[in-house]
């Protein structure tokens, strides 16, 4: 998956942050949280040893595209493998990052896909994703909470990794909140809108009932509400929220090709969900600001109008 600004909870202990790191698994990783204003050099909010995850296995008999089902990674285990990761396959040059739709207690994984590569006994299957814990004191500390103002995470996590003796450094982002906001959008609520979707779904999203697909129409929406400056975790609207994700998710289905009965033409069913998104989109945000969003740090929402697009 893509990556994208945690959400951390106010008050809320035992929480953590994740990279994956695109090198190839760690051997060992250390974490420094800054206040996004400040530099590498300045006071740091925090700071620890990263955890590596601990999927470190290897595939036990031949997996691969000639294969009966290519989709198929046979492993030696698949002890705490999950769907919401990606994972590393490799053998000498042959690299693929596997994306789980379904696991097979120690006996094997379905990728999203069909594998590209033939692997053998000797391919690794790893995590190569690493974590920070949130710091228990740091967390409860009401002055620590992000503004909704800013549609920018206030806070900067700075990774120094070690893969294969080399020293990287990366950055990741993230926000600490009283409660984080998403949309709660499922298939059923755009099949609704598309008759015949949950029928016709690409093999590879059909396991995960269009998830994917969704997933992909919430950040796209995000992006959207960033450029116009308001931070998702501000909006106090269910339905505006939910609405939007739900025409953007019917956009991007017109974009991928897919199309209802009632369309002759997909390039038609294109224009047609674009606009419907656009028109939706500047009645509610980018013309008039009808719904209430949290413009401080308390939780409370106020009335915030959009500015007009012409000035004296």
């Amino acid at each position: 998956m893509s990556r994208s600004t945690t959400d951390i909870v106010y008050n809320v202990t035992g929480q953590t942050v994740e990279l994956r790191v695109l090198q190839g698994r760690p051997t060992s990783a250390t974490f420094k949280v800054f206040n996004d204003f400040a530099g590498d050099d300045d006071t740091v909010e925090f700071e620890g040893t990263a955890s590596v995850d601990t999927v470190n296995t290897t595939v036990d008999s031949a997996s691969g595209p000639a294969l009966a089902d290519p989709t198929k990674v046979n492993l030696t285990a698949t002890t705490d493998i999950v769907t919401t990761r990606k994972y590393l396959l490799s053998e000498d040059s042959m690299k693929e990052w596997i994306q789980p739709v379904n696991i097979e207690a120690a006996q094997h994984v379905h990728h999203r896909y069909p594998l590209k590569n033939s692997y053998t006994t000797a391919a690794t299957f790893v995590s190569t994703t690493i974590t920070a814990a949130i710091d228990s004191t740091w967390v409860a500390d009401e002055a620590n909470i992000s503004d909704h103002l800013d549609p920018n995470p206030s806070y900067r996590v700075r990774w120094a990794i070690v893969v294969g003796g080399v020293t990287y450094v990366q950055y990741s982002f993230f926000d600490l909140v009283r409660a984080p906001v998403r949309h709660s959008v499922d298939i059923d609520d755009i099949n609704a809108r598309a008759p015949g979707l949950l029928d016709s779904l690409p093999t590879e999203y059909a396991t995960e009932q269009g998830r994917p697909l969704v997933e992909a129409a919430w950040s796209s929406v995000t992006a959207k509400l960033a450029a116009h400056g308001i931070d998702t975790d501000s909006f106090r609207n269910d339905e505006i929220l939910d609405e939007l994700v739900i025409l953007r998710a019917l956009s991007l289905l017109a974009t991928g090709g897919w199309k209802p009965l009632g369309y002759d033409s997909n390039g038609q069913y294109v224009l047609d969900t674009r606009a419907e998104f656009e028109t939706f989109f500047q009645q509610h945000v980018s013309v008039t600001q009808k719904s209430r969003l949290a413009t401080g740090t308390t939780g409370g929402a106020d009335v915030v109008h959009a500015m007009p697009f012409w000035s004296k």
